[in-house]
């Protein structure tokens, strides 16, 4: 940062709808002068990056067009993008003193945690003279269930960011929702908006698209502490949403399941259709029995399920806990046979006797999906 300069404010926006991407874009620009855009599109089928840096109407049209390149990719994904454009346009944008801050609009259906992991560094802030003032997360209400709970993939609509890119509509949807610090909604669904409500990150706000000025969201409200905690299932918590207690609001409903005891692998396999098989997002960590160091990360959305190594526990205390958003027909049918299938898979009294050694004996025929347990059981 040059001394006594003033860095440029930065805020980011993630989509899942191409249309919505336009919407908010225009939105948070035309009413805010000096505002500049630095806007990236993936083409994995050619391996291109295209990159447009606009003002004033945000390039939409071609007007405000600054600068229009496309690139090749050796990756088209966006770790290569960040690494090889991404931050060094946007250190030249804060370098040409032409705007007073900027909006960084990413590919349709890309995360906001690594681009917003990268400027949260204070060094990479420092080095490229901007600082990050929000991440925003923007979709369409009257869409909101269908994209969440229905079964199109990313590829299905033609908005895959790589050729090996399986993930579902939804996923991409909560991973956004779930992280940002501000989520604009357009559309006036009530069940889309309380889905939004109950999958929005804890300390994160939700407002209309289109009765929001640009001022309010090129506002200070990022923490980079807590946006990590939201994505962290360590420490994973029903959303700050008034109705997530359990009751319907609008067909809507979120329960949240814990236990301190461990799981039984054998039960845990067996009650994972059980637990998927719904109209819902879940999300959350596990403990197993034959792997006691290990955070099991749990993210279900519809009838897909994903499991996955977090790592150690740190300085948490191992247990389970998983929260289920749903939405349909029986939902208080829903809930308990969630509840039942949960309950079945914790250890029993007699279970809980049995010594460590015992466990470490018995295989649990997750290595495909937690790895190899022979290299993470010397875990703190």
């Amino acid at each position: 940062m040059k001394a006594g300069s003033m860095s440029v404010p930065v805020v980011v926006l993630a989509t899942v709808d191409p249309v919505v991407r336009d919407l908010s874009q225009f939105s948070l620009v035309s009413d805010l002068p000096e505002t500049g855009v630095l806007r990236h599109d993936l083409d994995p089928a050619a391996g291109t990056l295209r990159r447009v840096v606009s003002d004033g109407g945000g390039g939409l049209d071609g007007d405000g067009v600054i600068d229009d390149h496309t690139m090749p990719l050796a990756h088209t994904c966006l770790g290569c993008a960040i690494r090889e454009d991404l931050l060094p346009s946007l250190a030249g944008m804060a370098a040409s003193g032409r705007w007073q801050r900027v909006l960084v609009v990413l590919p349709v259906a890309a995360e906001l945690v690594p681009v917003v992991s990268a400027l949260d560094d204070p060094q990479t802030a420092a080095d490229l003279d901007v600082t990050l003032l929000a991440s925003v997360a923007a979709g369409d209400a009257d869409q909101v269930r269908q994209d969440l709970m229905g079964d199109d993939l990313l590829a299905d609509r033609g908005l895959a960011l790589a050729l090996d890119d399986r993930r579902s509509v939804g996923e991409a949807l909560a991973a956004q929702v779930e992280y940002a610090d501000l989520v604009l909604a357009s559309g006036t669904d009530p069940v889309g908006l309380t889905l939004l409500d109950h999958l929005r990150g804890v300390r994160s706000t939700r407002s209309d698209l289109f009765t929001t000025r640009a001022g309010q969201v090129f506002l200070p409200r990022h923490d980079a502490r807590m946006a990590a905690a939201r994505v962290d299932p360590r420490l994973v918590v029903p959303a700050d949403a008034a109705d997530t207690s359990g009751a319907e609001a609008n067909g809507v409903w979120t329960i949240d399941l814990h236990t301190r005891r461990p799981l039984h692998p054998e039960r845990f396999r067996d009650q994972m259709e059980a637990l998927v098989g719904h109209e819902t997002r879940s999300r959350g960590r596990f403990q197993l029995a034959t792997r006691p160091r290990t955070v099991g990360v749990w993210d279900g959305v519809g009838g897909q399920l994903s499991i996955g190594d977090a790592g150690g526990w740190e300085h948490c205390s191992p247990s389970t806990r998983m929260v289920f958003t749903g939405h349909g027909d029986g939902g208080a049918d829903t809930r308990e046979q969630l509840r039942r299938a949960f309950a079945v898979m914790a250890l029993d009294d007699r279970e809980m006797s049995r010594g460590p050694a015992y466990w470490r004996s018995v295989d649990d025929g997750l290595d495909p999906w937690l790895g190899d347990r022979d290299l993470v059981d010397d875990r703190s």
